[in-house]
């Protein structure tokens, strides 16, 4: 256990650096915001297209390592539906619930996957943001304008959310390279490399300046419903799935530690754009980067 704190340590000194950079150092909200802009639509499209693009896919149990994950999400955001129903939320809390109890994010996982795993944990967990950011990506916004539809608000055409992400963008691009066998192409190659080492760090920065606490008394249940669905029975799920289809080591474990971080930073802006409840999911991502701390350790000497 001693090791395994060591190893995740410095990814969440990071993060904690991010929230200190934000009180002393940098407290313009627009300096945060271009910054994180440069990650989100610069950076990080740049280390999946890079890592994509060469990834020998006959190498995985892609379609199994899939499946663990997708089914792993369908039946959190299934339990956290049922128990927020049971609640009585409305549809605006249930919307920011269903995103805090599936999603996740990338930066935060493939961070912990290339820590834990070097250099072929970085490609396995270029491979699950592969797999993932698609399909929750397309999920989440079905979801949530079905849920969102009554209030007059949510009603986004999929199809140009989908053609406007720049990690799909850049995933659909990585894997058109690999298919063509462009993917070490000189210069170009180097060039996604470099940019892609910066992504994690500044994003984790970024992860850390955006936490926000002061509400998070006033949303205790919907809290503990996204956590509970997000960071125990959805890598509950996925490892038993993973164990079903009897996946290599550094797959199953992978995939576990990719679906037990927090939900995804990107998740507040959603909850703004399709008439969510933004108050609630900016504590939800909050407390679950807070709880990641300890459960993302424990979940690691678990499964492995």
């Amino acid at each position: 256990m001693q090791n395994l704190i060591y190893l995740v340590a410095p990814i969440f000194l990071v993060i904690l650096l991010g929230g200190v950079l934000k009180g002393i150092l940098i407290s313009d909200e627009k300096i945060w915001y271009q910054i994180n802009r440069l990650t989100y639509w610069i950076l990080f499209p740049a280390l999946l297209f890079n890592k994509t693009s060469v990834i020998d896919l006959d190498s995985f149990s892609v379609g199994l390592f899939s499946a663990s994950m997708i089914l792993g999400y369908l039946v959190a955001v299934s339990v956290a539906y049922v128990a927020s129903k049971m609640y009585g939320m409305s549809a605006a809390s249930l919307s920011s619930v269903i995103q805090g109890g599936g999603r996740h994010n990338s930066f935060i996982a493939l961070a912990v996957i290339s820590q834990f795993f070097g250099e072929q944990g970085e490609i396995v967990g270029a491979l699950a943001v592969a797999v993932m950011v698609s399909f929750s990506n397309i999920l989440t916004v079905i979801f949530m304008t079905s849920i969102l539809s009554d209030t007059g608000k949510g009603k986004p055409s999929i199809i140009s959310e989908i053609l406007r992400n720049p990690f799909i963008l850049a995933i659909a691009a990585g894997l058109t390279f690999n298919y063509f066998d462009w993917g070490h192409l000189p210069i170009f190659h180097d060039f996604t490399t470099y940019l892609g080492k910066a992504a994690l760090p500044l994003a984790l920065i970024c992860v850390g300046a955006g936490l926000q606490f002061g509400n998070m008394r006033k949303f205790v249940a919907p809290c503990l419903i996204a956590s509970m669905s997000k960071m125990i029975i959805l890598p509950a799920t996925v490892f038993a799935a993973a164990k079903y289809f009897e996946l290599p080591p550094i797959m199953s474990v992978s995939a576990v530690i990719f679906v037990s971080v927090p939900t995804s930073s990107t998740a507040y802006a959603l909850a703004k754009y399709m008439g969510g409840d933004a108050p609630l999911m900016a504590a939800i991502i909050s407390l679950q980067t807070l709880l990641s701390v300890v459960t993302i350790p424990v979940i690691i000497l678990i499964v492995s």
